[in-house]
C-alpha cells in the first residue's frame, strides 16, 4: 500500500527569520521516522546567497519595500531602512511622519521571504506551499514566540492564501540537530550552541537525540538544558564598532565633516568591511566626498582590538553557562550565526576554553538553523498521519521553563508568589489541571491575573521579580457582578506550537466558560 503524507504532498518551508538576514530551505525525501537523509534545497533567490535582508523600508513617496528591494538605490532615504525587527515586538516607529508598528513590518518581511521561497519552489519543483516551520531565539519567552507565530500567520502568498505555521523549534536546537544530521552522528550528544547572529547573542546547552525519544503522542529530539545570551549583543553591534572605526579613520585622515547620507553610506560599507575581514587581513573603504573619492584602510587587527571588549562579553556568558553545569559538559561547541564566522570568535574560544580546542565546530553557520527547522520543525504538518502504524514520527516540543499564575498571600501582599500550572519539561500540547481562585470584592465583574514564565531552572516561587518574567495579563469577564468570594477555576493550555490560551469558569457553573481577554507582555527585548 502506498503511504501518503501531508509533508510529502505539501512541502514545509523551514524559515530562519533573522534580525539582519533570513534563510529558507526545503528538505525533500528525508526519512519520516528518523528525520535523516534527504536532499536539502536552498530557497533563496538567485544572487542572495548571503540571505534575504530582513529589512523593512517605508517612505511616503515610495511606499513599503522589503528584503533586497529595501536595501537598493530606490529605498531612499537610507535611514528609513529598518532591520533587527525581532528586538522590537509590540513597539512602534515613525518613518516619514507615519507611525508604523514593528509587528506590521515583521509580517511584511516574512511575507516577502515566503513568497520568494515559493517562487523558487514553483520554478524548481512546480509546487507551492503555505506551510512554514519557524525557528525562534532560545531566549524568547512563550509570549514572544506566540506573537512571532501570530505575525507570521498574518502573511499570505501571492494568491492570497494565508501562511500557516506548522511547527516551531528553538534556533540552537535546530542548528545542533542540523550539524548531527549532516555529519551522520546517531549518538545522543550534549552540545553548547554559540549563536552570534545579526541581532542577538544566544547560548544554549542542548541535549540532542538524533534517533528520537518517545514520549506521549510523539517523539522528541532535544532538550534545552539551559539557555543564556546577551540581548544587546549581535553582529549588528560589531557592525557599529566597524562603523565607528571607519568614521574615526576618515576624520583623522581628511578632517572632514560627515553628513547623514555619508553616514548612511558608511554604515553599509561597515557591514561589507566586517565580512571581508573574515577572509582578508585588511580591507579598504571608499567614500565620495565633494565629488572626490577618499579611501581608508582597516586591518583585521584594528577591528579585533576595537571589538575585544564586546567579544569578551560573549566569552564570559559562555563561561557562566558551562560553570552552571559541571556534570553536563558538552561534547562539542557548535558555532552558528553569520557573525560567528569572524576568525576572532574561534580564536577567543580556543584561548578561553583550551579543553574544547579540538571540539569547536563550525558548519554552514548561516544556513544551519533554516535546514534544522525544515527537518525537525514540522510537527503539525506530519500529525495527520501519526495514527497509522507506519506513520512518520511527530516532533514533540517540551516546555523550557515553569509557567504559572501570580497569586497573593493576602490583600496587603505586594510581592505575591507563582503557582506553577505548566512545569518545565512538560511535553506539548498540554492542558494543565484547573486551579482555584476567588473574587476579592463585592459585585465584581472582572477577575484579572498575570501569567509568568520562569527565567531560570528551579525558580523560587516567592521571588517573582528575580526569577520570573510576566508574559501575559488575563482579564476574565463574568458577564455580571458577582459576590466577593466567588470561586473561579482556571487553567492554562498550550498547543503544539507553544501558544498559550486560558480556560476558566465559575466553580458553581462549570458549564459556562468565562470570556477571557489576553494581553501579551514584555515582548520587546531592546
Amino acid at each position: 500500500m502506498e503511504r501518503k503524507s501531508k509533508a510529502k504532498n505539501k512541502p514545509v518551508i523551514g524559515m530562519d527569520f533573522g534580525n539582519c538576514y533570513s534563510f529558507l530551505s526545503y528538505i525533500s525525501d528525508f526519512d519520516d521516522k528518523t528525520r535523516l537523509g534527504g536532499n536539502v534545497h536552498d530557497l533563496l533567490p538567485a544572487g542572495l546567497n548571503e540571505g534575504i535582508p530582513s529589512v523593512f523600508f517605508y517612505s511616503e513617496e515610495t511606499g513599503i519595500l522589503c528584503g533586497d528591494a529595501a536595501v537598493r538605490g530606490r529605498a531612499k532615504p537610507v535611514e528609513n531602512r529598518v532591520n533587527r525587527l525581532k528586538r522590537h515586538l509590540g513597539e512602534t516607529m515613525t518613518l516619514d511622519g507615519k507611525e508604523i508598528s514593528y509587528d506590521e513590518a515583521i509580517t511584511e518581511v516574512i511575507q516577502h521571504c515566503v513568497r520568494a521561497a515559493n517562487k523558487k519552489l514553483q520554478s524548481g519543483w512546480q509546487m507551492t506551499t503555505n506551510e512554514i516551520a519557524l525557528s525562534y531565539p532560545a531566549t524568547y519567552t512563550s509570549a514572544q514566540r506566540q506573537r512571532l507565530i501570530e505575525l507570521a500567520e498574518k502573511a499570505s502568498l501571492a494568491d492570497g492564501t494565508q501562511v500557516h505555521v506548522s511547527g516551531t523549534i528553538a534556533e540552537p536546537a535546530a542548528a545542533g540537530l542540523d550539524y548531527l544530521a549532516k555529519f551522520g552522528t546517531n549518538e545522543d550528544t550534549i552540545a553548547l550552541v554559540y549563536d552570534l547572529g545579526g541581532g542577538t547573542f544566544d547560548l544554549a546547552l542542548v541535549a540532542l537525540y538524533p534517533k528520537g525519544r518517545t514520549s506521549g503522542d510523539g517523539d522528541y529530539y532535544y532538550d534545552i538544558l539551559d539557555k543564556d545570551g546577551l540581548e544587546d549583543v549581535g553582529g549588528g553591534e560589531f557592525d557599529d564598532i566597524m562603523y565607528e572605526l571607519i568614521v574615526q579613520k576618515f576624520q583623522a585622515k581628511y578632517q572632514i565633516q560627515l553628513n547623514r547620507p555619508h553616514e548612511a553610506s558608511l554604515r553599509v560599507d561597515a557591514v561589507k568591511a566586517k565580512k571581508e575581514l573574515t577572509s582578508d587581513t585588511y580591507t579598504e573603504v571608499e567614500l565620495l566626498y565633494n565629488n572626490e573619492y577618499l579611501t581608508v584602510s582597516i586591518t583585521r587587527e584594528e577591528f579585533e582590538d576595537a571589538s575585544s571588549e564586546l567579544l569578551m562579553r560573549t566569552m564570559k556568558a559562555t563561561e557562566n553557562i558551562l560553570n552552571r553545569h559541571p556534570n553536563q559538559k558538552p561534547e562539542t561547541i557548535i558555532l552558528t550565526g553569520g557573525a560567528s564566522q569572524m576568525p576572532m570568535v574561534k580564536h577567543a574560544l580556543d584561548e578561553v576554553f583550551p579543553e574544547y580546542k579540538d571540539k569547536i565546530q563550525i558548519s554552514n553557520p548561516s544556513r544551519a538553523i533554516a535546514d534544522g527547522v525544515a527537518r525537525y520543525g514540522t510537527a503539525e504538518a506530519m500529525s495527520d498521519i501519526a495514527e497509522k502504524a507506519e506513520a512518520a514520527s511527530v516532533v514533540q516540543t517540551r516546555v523550557g521553563y515553569d509557567i504559572g499564575i501570580r497569586f497573593y498571600h493576602s490583600v496587603d501582599d505586594e510581592s505575591g508568589y507563582i503557582s506553577t500550572y505548566i512545569p518545565a519539561g512538560t511535553p506539548i500540547p498540554f492542558q494543565a489541571a484547573y486551579q482555584n481562585s476567588t473574587t476579592l470584592h463585592e459585585d465584581q465583574r472582572y477577575s484579572g491575573f498575570s501569567v509568568y514564565e520562569a527565567n531560570k531552572a528551579h525558580p523560587n516561587s516567592e521571588q517573582v521579580a528575580e526569577d520570573y518574567t510576566e508574559i501575559m495579563k488575563v482579564s476574565l469577564d463574568h458577564g455580571r457582578g458577582v459576590p466577593k468570594g466567588t470561586r473561579n477555576e482556571s487553567r492554562l493550555c498550550i498547543d503544539k506550537l507553544g501558544v498559550l490560551t486560558i480556560e476558566a469558569h465559575e466553580a458553581d457553573h462549570p458549564e459556562k466558560p468565562i470570556e477571557s481577554t489576553v494581553e501579551l507582555k514584555n515582548l520587546s527585548i531592546s
